[in-house]
């Protein structure tokens, strides 16, 4: 990886577009598209909204909600997550990195999917679940396995396997109902894209998945629970926020 930090902004032009759809589960919802494109997008933060992505040539990069641009940080990865503090962490070819300053740090161990709020979780190279621990500076394993994972505002992880969806509760991990292509969680909420490529958020009360619509291949989720999507269509890789 390019541990060079780029401080220049990236701007990108594009114009805000809103469409409207109709999920069966819920009222008419407007998916706004957003300046860029992107091919992996997270989220989080606790006082300030913090989201992310990765360009199509693999860097950095960070949402700037008073300019509406991007902003570079270089770098070059596969995976990104963002704590609830804002720090970036990604993985590039298994190998884990995290933005400390202006550089990007290389971490311990190796995996294949990440997930960040007050904690940060991994999928290990042998495919099990790992939580980060700072004091020890080293993860820490959980058993389960998993392709995709995301982290609850408690420390709770979600993960997908073979479009299972799990989550742990103590020591165990329970089967939740339907089925996902990728997952994230922000505050208290998590959401998914499921099997038919739209964008669900659970519902603990009704024990279901409510349908929000759109279309995405990827999904990262803010603090305030607003998901932001990643959808490979005719136009590319398209960035869109729920409004």
């Amino acid at each position: 990886m390019d541990k060079r930090f780029c401080s220049f902004p990236f701007v990108f032009l594009a114009a805000t577009i809103l469409f409207t759809i109709t999920a069966r589960d819920v009222e008419a919802q407007s998916w706004s598209q957003m300046p860029g494109k992107a091919t992996e997008i997270a989220a989080s933060g606790d006082s300030t909204v913090s989201v992310w992505a990765l360009g199509e040539e693999g860097k950095a990069y960070k949402w700037s909600e008073e300019s509406a641009t991007w902003q570079d940080y270089g770098g070059e990865a596969e995976v990104i997550a963002v704590t609830s503090d804002g720090t970036p962490w990604v993985v590039e070819d298994q190998q884990l990195y995290r933005l400390r300053g202006q550089n990007w740090q290389n971490m311990p161990g190796k995996a294949k999917d990440i997930a960040a709020g007050k904690t940060v979780w991994c999928i290990g190279e042998d495919g099990a679940v790992y939580s980060w621990s700072s004091e020890a500076f080293e993860w820490r394993g959980h058993g389960g396995q998993g392709e995709k994972i995301a982290v609850t505002a408690d420390g709770r992880p979600w993960v997908v396997k073979g479009e299972q969806i799990y989550r742990m509760r103590g020591q165990t991990w329970q089967n939740m109902p339907g089925k996902a292509k990728y997952i994230a969680a922000g505050g208290e909420t998590v959401w998914c894209v499921g099997e038919d490529e739209a964008v669900y958020k659970w519902d603990e009360e009704s024990f279901t998945w409510q349908n929000f619509g759109g279309e995405a291949d990827r999904i990262g989720v803010t603090s305030e629970g607003v998901p932001w999507v990643v959808e490979d269509g005719p136009s590319g890789l398209q960035v869109y926020r729920l409004r």
